[in-house]
């Protein structure tokens, strides 16, 4: 299968590494856009003399500028550079930069995130039919008792759906559904496809119940654009469905969508009716987070509109997680078990501990971020062709 991403909105995926004034050359084009030169530490180093290295030792500090220092030594960015961004966070000089995922300095999506996001979306679209849900969370909750691990509780669940083997045995990696759906990284399809740096902003629920920026902001490598990329394995289901160590998998390929062995080709529309829904009910969860905040609702109207023309999913930090959705169904379903364990584990400040039709008030989690321009994170439109 051949995957399209389409970036919608800016989409940050880190390495876990930040990056200082003392590492970056800003500049404007003729255009008036800014830019952010990321500098070479190696051609940086060689390009210098003797005299311009022992004033480069002498002057850094906490207030050194790596922009400052190339203008005093008529240093130019483009020859020592690694790559260069575009700078849409309004900010000439961010304090620090949040890098993102790249390969050779080409910006990526990594298929494990991908796949990570699709694994979530299944599991969403198996968990609200399934009756034994709300139960599983709670005997994990019961097992769980001294609240040490949060990411434990569902774990158990998770394993039910996708594992292929005897659940009698201990969850394994290699028994899950999912190594059949070998996830590609997705590579730009321009080949000069830069990132660009935002300016995000987290709005938390206050105790008075509405919406507030937070004081900080986060300096981010952001992706746009087009990437492509693919998924294999799933001729491997065939091969090995007979496999005494695989007893369940004939039962849990309708999870991807197959009704028997060779219907492979399903798998694609399959995925993105999924993923379709799964994005839509994430973005309702968020509506009613926002539902009485003006400023929140007109950032996110555009992607009422994205989800409406085709299907979408949403990367990256800023996103949510696993647990969240978890905890988002477990709302729907079982609203009362739902407090208890964000109230358990201090997921969040406040609650309401009523039950309502559409969950509990306010809605879990508490917070959004968007960039200083208003623009909602991580979304992006999903296409997946059958070869």
């Amino acid at each position: 299968m051949k995957i399209t991403l389409s970036a919608r909105s800016p989409v940050h995926i880190g390495t876990g590494q930040i990056y200082y004034p003392n590492e970056y050359v800003t500049s404007t084009g003729k255009s008036g856009i800014s830019y952010v030169s990321r500098v070479d530490q190696g051609k940086f180093v060689a390009c210098l003399t003797e005299k311009q290295r022992d004033l480069f030792i002498s002057q850094v500090d906490e207030s050194f500028r790596m922009t400052n220092f190339f203008k005093n030594n008529s240093l130019l960015p483009k020859d020592l550079r690694k790559y260069l961004t575009e700078n849409r966070s309004g900010n000439h000089n961010p304090p620090e930069i949040r890098e993102c995922i790249k390969t050779a300095d080409v910006p990526y999506i990594p298929g494990s995130s991908l796949k990570g996001a699709i694994r979530t979306a299944l599991l969403w679209w198996h968990a609200k039919d399934d009756s034994r849900f709300t139960g599983s969370i709670e005997q994990d909750l019961d097992k769980d008792s001294y609240g040490k691990n949060k990411r434990f509780i569902g774990s158990s669940f998770i394993n039910q759906v996708f594992a292929c083997n005897d659940l009698s045995k201990k969850a394994d990696p290699k028994y899950d559904l999912l190594r059949f759906l070998q996830v590609s990284d997705c590579m730009p399809k321009e080949p000069n496809e830069k990132p660009s740096i935002e300016s995000i902003v987290t709005y938390s629920l206050h105790n008075s119940g509405s919406l507030q920026p937070k004081k900080f902001q986060i300096y981010a490598e952001c992706v746009n654009g087009t990437y492509l990329g693919s998924i294999g394995g799933l001729d491997q289901i065939k091969k090995v469905s007979s496999h005494r160590d695989y007893p369940r998998l004939k039962e849990k390929i309708r999870l991807l969508g197959m009704d028997n062995l060779s219907d492979t080709d399903a798998v694609s529309t399959h995925l993105e009716k999924v993923i379709g829904e799964w994005s839509r009910w994430c973005f309702s969860k968020e509506q009613a987070l926002v539902r009485d905040d003006e400023t929140c609702l007109s950032y996110l109207q555009p992607v009422q509109s994205w989800l409406s023309e085709s299907s979408h999913i949403r990367l990256g930090f800023g996103v949510g997680t696993l647990f969240q959705t978890m905890i988002g169904l477990l709302e729907e379903q079982d609203p009362d078990l739902a407090v208890h364990l964000i109230d358990g584990y201090k997921l969040a400040r406040r609650h309401t501990h009523e039950s309502y039709d559409e969950g509990i008030d306010p809605p879990y989690p508490k917070s959004l971020e968007f960039t200083t321009n208003g623009d909602p994170l991580g979304w992006v439109s999903f296409h997946l062709e059958a070869e």
